[in-house]
């Protein structure tokens, strides 16, 4: 994999974000790739599976027999028999293994890699939202300042006789609606956080909330072409094929001899015989359908692979589509009005007599949704990106 091609694109993303947002970001990151739990498992989990891969292609284990003559009438004299033999594969078998074990390394490295890319995106993704739901918090104190001031106002106001009931009780309706409202929103913060200390290990990262501006939208035929190349997944689909290709040739070796070396040494009575012993294993019936095994394990590993690249083709286009109409959806927002001068307005109008109190509410209402529907929406569109660019992270 060219990491440098990666890192190469993920700097020129993040080229244009301002210094503090994107310090923030980059240090969640990094603090739940250092802390993460199932991240830890996972690579201790690969190192051994790495190694019981390697422990595969070493030699057989040395035989060594002794055996005594005693008193049996066969012995002639012979007193004790001890025999060491040594039975091993032709090198070519043992080249075949080694390669096979590289993939299935190289394999396991990968799916860690899979995993990493899916964890670190999740924390992304809670990250994103609890930055937009800050900024709803935000958004809407000066709207519960007002809220509240105009239900002590209005009660006020009925205690003099200048005020109707329902005037009073659409002032406190709307007041308590709010304040129910921001804590529904305040509860889904909590759980986020809560998310996202599972992701660090267990502890809340140092974080300020500050939203990063959204990532570049590379061009489809790029996203593609690097989905491609990049997607891990789809790596360790490849190397599952490559590994199956090595199993055909190696189901092809194993019909060759199997070659044992000893050494044998005998005594008895005043003599002792010593010498050499040599012989060959020759599989005749064992090994005549794992060809056939292999090759279609291989037309599998490779159908496995086209249908993955397939997917990943439409599911890439799909999504990009999605962020592009998100985007145009994000830009017919405009600019809005600044929501404590527009709230300090309404509000003085309403004082003057000039709308009434059901005006003023359905105003104030249709100018928040319109700011809450545009911070949703950018969510939405960074969550979008954030999900494309996963294969740089």
């Amino acid at each position: 994999m060219n990491r440098t091609l990666i890192i190469t694109v993920a700097a020129a993303l993040l080229a244009a974000t301002p210094a503090v947002a994107q310090d923030d970001l980059r240090r969640v990151l990094e603090s739940v790739e250092r802390n993460n739990l199932t991240l830890q498992a996972e690579a201790h989990a690969t190192a051994g599976r790495t190694f019981e891969a390697r422990t595969g292609n070493s030699l057989e284990p040395l035989s060594v027999s002794y055996s005594s003559a005693g008193d049996s009438p066969q012995a002639l004299g012979k007193e004790g028999e001890l025999e060491v033999s040594q039975s091993f594969d032709l090198p070519m078998l043992y080249a075949t293994r080694s390669r096979i074990a590289r993939t299935l390394a190289q394999q396991y490295e990968t799916e860690y890699l899979a995993l990493r890319q899916q964890i670190l995106l999740e924390a992304k993704e809670v990250y994103l939202e609890l930055c937009a739901l800050h900024g709803i918090m935000e958004l809407n104190r000066p709207r519960l300042a007002a809220a509240e001031h105009m239900a002590a106002l209005f009660a006020s106001r009925y205690e003099t006789g200048d005020a109707t009931a329902i005037d009073k009780n659409r002032t406190e309706v709307e007041y308590l609606l709010l304040k129910e409202e921001l804590s529904a929103v305040d509860m889904r913060m909590i759980e986020l956080s809560q998310r996202l200390a599972v992701l660090n290990g267990g502890e809340m990262p140092e974080c300020g909330y500050t939203m990063p501006p959204a990532e570049e939208q590379m061009p489809l035929e790029v996203l593609l072409a690097d989905w491609e190349e990049y997607a891990p997944e789809l790596t360790a689909l490849r190397l599952q094929e490559q590994g199956a290709r090595y199993d055909v040739r190696l189901s092809r070796q194993q019909a060759l001899p199997k070659v044992e070396l000893g050494y044998k040494y005998e005594y008895g009575t005043g003599e002792h015989f010593n010498g050499f012993t040599a012989g060959l294993s020759i599989p005749i019936l064992s090994n005549r359908h794992n060809v056939k095994r292999a090759h279609a394990m291989e037309q599998a590993a490779k159908a496995n692979t086209e249908s993955a690249l397939a997917q990943q083709r439409s599911s890439v286009r799909e999504l990009y589509l999605k962020v592009d109409s998100t985007g145009r959806l994000l830009e017919s927002f405009g600019g809005l009005p600044d929501a404590a001068g527009y709230i300090d307005m309404l509000g003085r109008t309403l004082e003057a007599g000039q709308i009434n109190i059901v005006d003023y509410y359905s105003e104030l209402d249709t100018f928040y949704s319109a700011l809450e529907t545009r911070i949703r929406t950018d969510l939405e569109y960074r969550l979008g990106l954030a999900r494309l660019n996963v294969i740089y992270m």
